[in-house]
C-alpha cells in the first residue's frame, strides 16, 4: 500500500500541548538527554521527573493527575518508550494524542497505552471510551 492510499494513517499532528512542546526542545539539549535517561534508570516517578527536569511550569494539574493515575505496566511502558526514542537520532517524544488540551482541562477521561507504532514504541493518548 502506498503512502498516498486513503487507508494509510494520516502524519501525526505537531503537538500543541506546552508540556510536550517544552520537552520536545529541551530534548535537543544532550545534558537533558542524559539526565532524563539516568531518572528513567532510577525509577523516577513521572511527576517527579517532570519537575525535576524544570518543566513543571507546562504540567496542568489535569496532566498531573493522569501521571499520578497511570497503572505500574504504562509507566514502563513510557519508560521503555522514551529510552527507545534517546537510542535514536529523532529526539522527540515518541507521543500519539488525539486529545485536544481543551478536552483534557475539561476533564475528559483519557487511555493511555504503548504500543508499536511502525516499528516505534509509541505512548497513545485517546478519550476513554466507555460502555
Amino acid at each position: 500500500m502506498s503512502s498516498n492510499s486513503p487507508e494509510s494513517s494520516p502524519a501525526p499532528l505537531l503537538p500543541s500541548n506546552p508540556l510536550v512542546m517544552a520537552s520536545n526542545k529541551a530534548l535537543a539539549n544532550k545534558d537533558f538527554r542524559d539526565t532524563v535517561r539516568q531518572m528513567h534508570a532510577e525509577g523516577y516517578p513521572l511527576v517527579k521527573m517532570v519537575e525535576a527536569l524544570g518543566l513543571e511550569d507546562d504540567m496542568t494539574a489535569r496532566i498531573r493527575q493522569i501521571l499520578v493515575d497511570l497503572p505500574p505496566d504504562v509507566v514502563e511502558g513510557i519508560r521503555k518508550a522514551t529510552l527507545e526514542m534517546l537510542d535514536s537520532a529523532d529526539y522527540v517524544m515518541p507521543l500519539d494524542c488525539t486529545v485536544t488540551d481543551k478536552e483534557l482541562e475539561e476533564g475528559l477521561p483519557v487511555d493511555v497505552e504503548v504500543l508499536p507504532e511502525s516499528g516505534i514504541e509509541t505512548i497513545h493518548v485517546r478519550p476513554l471510551l466507555t460502555s
